[in-house]
């Protein structure tokens, strides 16, 4: 998308939320060397369920996370690891814009939908369920507060912080 496009939905906090998980990863990829869908198949596939799955063990049982290792033992073991990421990849982006058009909404909201808020959702309730309630209390403080730091200092100055980054970074939009 064109520069452009971001900074004119730069108010819609969908947008603001997308953005800086795009960039994330964007980020990550660029630190590791590797593209972009690499590393939004690795989190979104392998390192999310994983912590899932780490987190239901301690409850239950820590063998449980042997899945995870093997999940991540045969996703570095594939052969052509990008061309299977790149199919991985637009079919996650089929299956958001194929929702998209069920809840006549569009990619960017329901990306932040599912891949955001039920992401969070899910990772609220195996924080109520395995964690202490001290370290459980913890967490959840710390997220809140964040958010309400991010709603009042971030989302209403959320374009001019776009600008002064790419004045910044010298780019041209």
């Amino acid at each position: 998308m064109e520069i452009q496009v971001w900074l004119d939905n730069s108010n819609s906090l969908f947008h603001q939320i997308f953005m800086i998980v795009m960039g994330g990863l964007y980020g990550v990829s660029f630190l590791f060397g590797t593209t972009y869908n690499v590393v939004n198949i690795f989190v979104y596939y392998l390192l999310i369920p994983s912590s899932w799955i780490y987190l239901i063990s301690r409850k239950t049982s820590y063998w449980l996370n042997l899945i995870s290792l093997g999940l991540l033992m045969a996703f570095s073991l594939l052969p052509n690891i990008r061309t299977s990421c790149d199919y991985f990849f637009q079919q996650s982006v089929d299956f958001l814009n194929w929702t998209a058009e069920i809840f006549d909404s569009n990619y960017i909201d329901m990306s932040v939908h599912i891949c955001v808020t039920g992401v969070g959702i899910i990772y609220l309730i195996l924080i109520l369920f395995t964690l202490t309630k001290k370290i459980a209390k913890i967490t959840l403080i710390t997220t809140v507060v964040i958010f309400v730091l991010y709603m009042i200092l971030v989302y209403p100055n959320f374009k001019d912080l776009m600008l002064f980054g790419l004045e910044k970074t010298g780019v041209q939009y």
